[in-house]
């Protein structure tokens, strides 16, 4: 019996089909393959859009300038003392102390009630200690030109050093030896560039305009 031989186109013809095969479905699993990394990049940049930053970016509000108070009950016991305001003003901004009148540096409040201080703005406190006839009173450096004091509290929640934003409470209402306050008084500074500035003027003012 003879043993056919194949042809010799035979084997190269299947070796090129076999080829063409595996090129053919390499290729289709390669599209397959694209069409999901699309579909997957295109599911991640959907959550991306949606996602809301925690971190603080530069279109993240700053801190405003705030009254050092909340409390509806506090009122201006003495004004600051203006120069260029009227007899009649600058006479109501005077503080009586030991047979000398001063001129108010400041504003004092008082209520009949204690109420809590807080910052006026975000800085870091640069000072603690007591004046013997001011009270207790924190100093807060705001940046170089700009600093508030707060005079005459009976409780200091801050140290020096410390880190304190708008709003944060500092301490509370206490009493000084100005006028016969005797309680529930906050004597509130503010010092731009070494001057001082009128506190009720400071809470409108643009925190950019005091750098």
């Amino acid at each position: 019996m003879k043993t056919k031989r194949l042809r010799k186109f035979v084997l190269p013809t299947v070796y090129v089909m076999v080829i063409g095969v595996l090129f053919v479905s390499i290729s289709i699993l390669g599209n397959v393959l694209q069409s999901q990394m699309e579909y997957d990049n295109m599911a991640v940049s959907a959550l991306k859009d949606n996602v809301t930053p925690v971190i603080k970016n530069d279109d993240t509000p700053d801190s405003k300038i705030e009254k050092p108070f909340v409390s509806t009950n506090v009122a201006i016991s003495k004004s600051f003392y203006d120069m260029t305001d009227e007899a009649s003003k600058q006479q109501n901004s005077l503080v009586y102390y030991e047979n000398t009148y001063l001129q108010n540096s400041g504003v004092l409040y008082s209520s009949q009630d204690a109420f809590e201080v807080l910052s006026s703005f975000d800085g870091t406190v640069t000072n603690v200690a007591t004046d013997d006839i001011l009270g207790n009173y924190v100093e807060i450096t705001h940046n170089p030109n700009l600093k508030t004091v707060y005079y005459s509290l009976s409780d200091v929640q801050v140290k020096k050093d410390d880190v304190v934003i708008s709003g944060d409470v500092i301490g509370k209402s206490g009493d000084n030896k100005l006028n016969g306050e005797t309680e529930n008084c906050l004597l509130f500074e503010v010092y731009h560039n070494g001057d001082a500035i009128d506190p009720e003027d400071f809470y409108n003012m643009n925190i950019e305009d005091l750098k």
